[in-house]
């Protein structure tokens, strides 16, 4: 298991490749705008890199379609039918649990805060975020017509652009707070996307085997990997990455003014624009019920009132929908059907990822 030091010693270790490739493409004025056109568009796996792009982004984009060694593709295989089956409990975990998580750890809510990617246009970020999770999950994804493979590749260079331009704000101490977007942080994220997904369904009363649950940590692993995280920090198995967790929480879980403002965004966004009319102070109580009163209060969630009776009442998740909507089943369906007719239809919506305005401009 890796120890606390070496955590640290990852605290000031980026992305190599990515990080190479951002900053060959700033110094590069004549070929940024390419690159940032190429980043505006949504690309299937077998879809080419552009012929006149330098050969600097084609090695990086060649090097990075490499899955790792000892990929399993049944597992991953597995651990998207895992997703499909559960995909609508996934992606509102993902938004209750698993970001939150992230914002707890207050050097990693510092970056986000800085990178302008959440408290301006909440909705739209976590619609990329949810785009990517499907891009990378479908059971196709990493097939010829899926989008993993492309979309995690732009996603590598987005985290190297925000470490570029982060750090040449003056503003940001890697001496102290580590690089940002540094292995451990995203080794962390990993992990909120993965393990704690499934922490959540399992507080959910969701029942979980050993075997879905290894094959949904795996597709995670090879995304981690695929994503530039170095695999000394790629769990190999629920184990090791429940001990994982639990060093990297205990090292960076701690109150920060980032946090709090980027959990009172996420709690905005979803009142907002809820997906069903769910009572007044639900999304707090669901969130508290999820991290736990320590992490909560650390976040300054607001406190639980009487909804928290239904999330108690609510513990098997599909009735949470059942309670607020007559037509479930059939909403149900119908959210399923859009997951497999996503990769069909996928040109009429902006599914696109954004870089920082800055990219290529110094």
């Amino acid at each position: 298991m890796i120890s606390k030091n070496q955590l640290q010693k990852f605290r000031q270790v980026g992305d190599d490749l990515a990080d190479k490739l951002i900053a060959q493409i700033y110094a590069d004025k004549e070929n940024s705008s390419k690159i940032r056109q190429l980043m505006s568009v949504s690309m299937r796996n077998d879809e080419p890199i552009p012929a006149d792009l330098p050969d600097y982004v084609h090695e990086y984009f060649r090097e990075s379609a490499k899955l790792p060694n000892w990929a399993n593709l049944k597992q991953m295989e597995r651990g998207a039918k895992f997703f499909e089956a559960n995909a609508q409990e996934v992606m509102a975990l993902l938004g209750y649990y698993s970001l939150p998580y992230c914002y707890a750890a207050a050097n990693g809510a510092k970056v986000l805060w800085m990178s302008e990617r959440i408290q301006k246009d909440t909705l739209k970020r976590l619609t990329e975020t949810g785009q990517f999770v499907f891009d990378v999950s479908e059971v196709s994804a990493f097939n010829s017509e899926g989008f993993a493979i492309r979309s995690i590749q732009k996603v590598r260079l987005i985290h190297a652009a925000i470490r570029y331009h982060v750090q040449k704000t003056g503003s940001w101490d890697s001496e102290v707070n580590g690089l940002p977007v540094n292995q451990e942080d995203m080794a962390g994220t990993n992990l909120a996307f993965s393990l704690i997904t499934l922490r959540g369904m399992r507080k959910i009363g969701k029942r979980i085997s050993a075997i879905d649950s290894e094959a949904f940590l795996h597709l995670w692993n090879v995304i981690s990997y695929m994503l530039g995280v170095d695999e000394q920090l790629v769990p190999k198995s629920g184990n090791e990455a429940y001990l994982l967790e639990k060093a990297i929480a205990e090292r960076n879980i701690r109150p920060s003014e980032e946090g709090k403002l980027l959990t009172q965004s996420l709690l905005n966004g979803f009142s907002a624009d809820p997906p069903v009319p769910f009572p007044k102070g639900y999304h707090e109580s669901f969130m508290r019920f999820l991290m736990g009163n320590e992490v909560a209060d650390i976040l300054e969630i607001p406190d639980s009132n009487w909804t928290s009776k239904l999330v108690t009442f609510q513990k098997y998740f599909n009735n949470i929908f059942s309670v607020f909507q007559s037509n479930y089943r059939e909403s149900r369906a119908k959210s399923l059907a859009l997951i497999k007719k996503n990769t069909v239809e996928r040109q009429e919506v902006d599914k696109s990822f954004t870089f920082p305005n800055s990219l290529g401009v110094d």
